[in-house]
Parts: C-alpha cells; structure tokens; sequence
C-alpha cells in the first residue's frame, strides 16, 4: 500500500538519511483510500509511541497533498527473504536461531504493551538483517491490539503460508498466532521452502523432511510453535526464546561421532571438507551437493507471489472442489475462479524424473507460457514456468 524512499534530510541536520513511506491511492474509491489511510495512520501511531532495538524509530508522520507520510530510521540491510533468496538454499541453524531469539524478544515486547499489539504479518520479507547483524522488524500495516472479549478480528489479513489458522477469519488473532507466524518463519529459512497453508487438511510435513540438517530439537520447536491448536503452541515468546536457546546450546555440545568408513565420504566441492555419500547439504558450509529437487506452484498475485504449496504426492490434481461429485482436488482453485477452472482441470505427474503438466481435457484449456497444451499430452515443466488455468496464474518451481 505505499513505496519507501531513502532520502536525505536537507534542515536542521543536512545530511541524515532516513526512509520515507509514502502512502499511494491503490484504488479510485474514496471509500479504499480512506481505509488504506486509517491502515496507514494506524502504523505510524503504533511506531511513534513504540521504543525498542529490533525495531525502527518513527520520528514524524504529516499529510501532504493528498497523501500520508512517515519518516523512520533508515536500516542498512536486506530482508532475511532477500538472504534466502540470495543464499539459493537453506539457511544455516545457528545464525537462524540467533536471529529469532531477537524476533521473540521484539514480540515479547509489543505482547507486553498495554493492550497488547499482535504483528500479525510475520515473514522473512518483514524481518530485516542490518549490516550489523541485528535484526529490524518492519511493516506494522496490519498490526492491531488485542481486544478482550471479541470472538474474532473485524478483517482477516496475512500472508497466506505464515498465517495460522485463526487468521482466516474464524478467530481473533493473539500472541500465539505470532508465535505460530515465528514457527513457519523458521520452517522456510531452514527447510527452504515455505510450509502450506494452515488451512489445508493433514499434519504438517517436518521440515527435516526436506532438510535433513535441521537438527531435532529445532524441527520440535517449529512444530510445536506451528500448532493447529493454539493452545498447544508456545503461550508466550519469551518462552520460545528460552527453548531456541536450548537448540543453540545442543548445536554447541560436542556429540561423540562414530567412525564413518572413508568410502563413504567425500569431499565437499566448496569447501572440501569430508560430507558422507547421500548427502544434499554439507553440514559444515551448507552447500546444495544435488540429489532430487522439490517441486512446487506459487498461485500469483498482482504483486507477485501470493502464497505457494509444494507438490507432496504426485499425481497432484489441480481444479474445482465439489462435494457432490465426489472432487477434491490438491489444489483447490474455487476461491480464485468458480467458471472457467474444471472440476478435474489438469494434472502433474512425474515421467524419468522430471515433473510433467496433463490437461484432463478441460473447457477452456492449459496454458504454459503462453501456449495452450493439447488435452491428455505431457508438458514437461521447468523451474520458472508460467501456467495458467481458467484466470488463475501459477509459477512451476523446483527447490532443493
């Protein structure tokens, strides 16, 4: 809902730097703007009055022709995304399990105002890593102070893959759904890929399966912080900061390691250091050694990705649920598009390895970068294609 701009300060102190977030009208309603301006103003007003080392001062906020502003420390860094993105793996545990312990500490802060303020959009996009190697917490647009009494929030906003499941509207969020949004942080800096929606039926799959250097008394943590049931989740984050401790003192205790024969190691092509034969990650530099790669959709927004699901049983059916007939498909494309996307729309297989897209025959067709697939005929996809089924956009990825 607005652009950030670096800029200098011309009086009383020529030269300091400081980011400015200036609120844009994303709509021509009246009606929106004002509600994104009473977003906005609620943002500023939460920071003006909020002092603490993980997260950025507000010092002003004024309206200006039409538009809102506000002026804020400006952060030296990249968002923990913008790292993962860079690192092109998993994140190694230990500077992970540092930079959460300060994200439970900024949480147990805003937890203990009076009334209490929940985040309620944390992500690795939301998590900035200062040159320093402290961590920022940013963008409070959808913050809000718990209100006793009140059976659930007035506007259930969130990123999809990190928003528990009494976000969707069915509940009033509090601080357990941060912790909840704090463990599926941590699940996609470590594992790499975001987890799935809370809403969607089964257990979640831990992520040792599908990184399996994340160590056992980290994947707890997660797990236990992304409970479906609030009340077995952490009840506050300072008690999730003592058990991320705990991980880090267990990865700093000396374990007795029995004797690997040498034809079962090799050495590592970045660092050379010896990794054990099977291995995906070195367990010392962390770099991806092969092995086989997940796939997964992003559904995309008009912003980008809006959330992604991975691609955990093939063959995986993508389509329209319908309950009369019998129809769940693994992908459920009947929020988005409930006239052109089929019942049984298309379909992903696997064929020698490789992920392939089927059109089951479908009313208004398949397409994969611009070109509509013929019914029933194997497409085999590539990490960065482009689908889309009835008006719903989809990106094919692969992740290690």
């Amino acid at each position: 809902m607005a652009l950030v701009y670096r800029v200098e300060e011309t009086h009383p102190r020529p030269g300091q730097i400081w980011a400015l977030k200036e609120l844009r009208p994303a709509s021509s309603s009246s009606e929106e703007q004002a509600d994104a301006r009473r977003q906005f103003s609620q943002e500023a007003g939460l920071l003006a009055r909020l002092d603490h080392p993980h997260l950025p001062k507000v010092v002003d906020y004024f309206d200006e022709s039409g538009r809102s502003y506000l002026v804020m420390e400006f952060i030296e860094g990249q968002s923990l995304e913008k790292h993962l993105e860079a690192a092109g793996r998993p994140l190694p545990e230990k500077p992970v399990l540092h930079w959460m312990i300060q994200v439970c500490q900024v949480l147990d802060y805003l937890h203990g105002q009076e009334p209490p303020i929940i985040f309620r959009d944390l992500k690795p996009s939301n998590i900035m890593l200062c040159n320093t190697g402290a961590i920022k917490l940013i963008d409070f647009g959808i913050a809000r102070t718990y209100k006793v009494g009140k059976k659930k929030d007035t506007v259930a906003m969130g990123s999809e893959n990190y928003a528990p499941p009494e976000q969707w509207g069915r509940e009033q969020t509090d601080a357990r759904s941060d912790i909840y949004a704090l463990g599926a942080t941590m699940y996609h800096l470590l594992a790499g890929s975001p987890p799935p929606l809370s809403c969607l039926p089964g257990p979640l799959s831990p992520p040792r399966s599908i990184n399996p250097l994340v160590s056992p008394p980290s994947e707890q943590v997660i797990l236990k912080a992304m409970a479906k049931d609030r009340g077995d989740r952490y009840p506050t984050a300072k008690e999730m900061a003592a058990a991320l401790a705990g991980c880090l003192a267990s990865l700093a205790v000396p374990t007795t390691v029995q004797p690997v024969p040498a034809i079962r190691e090799r050495p590592c092509p970045s660092c050379t250091r010896p990794i054990r034969q099977g291995a995906r990650f070195c367990g010392y530099c962390g770099a991806h050694l092969g092995g086989p790669l997940q796939g997964v959709l992003q559904v995309l927004g008009s912003s980008g990705t809006g959330w992604e699901m991975p691609l955990s049983k093939i063959p995986f059916l993508i389509g329209r649920k319908s309950v009369v007939d019998g129809i769940h498909p693994d992908l459920d494309l009947s929020y988005y598009d409930t006239r052109f996307v089929s019942r049984c729309h298309a379909q992903i297989s696997q064929q020698g390895g490789e992920y392939v897209l089927i059109d089951l025959g479908s009313a208004n067709g398949t397409f994969v970068n611009g070109t509509r697939l013929s019914p029933h005929t194997p497409q085999v996809l590539r990490s960065g294609d482009r689908i889309i089924i009835g008006r719903v956009h989809l990106m094919f990825r692969l992740i290690v």
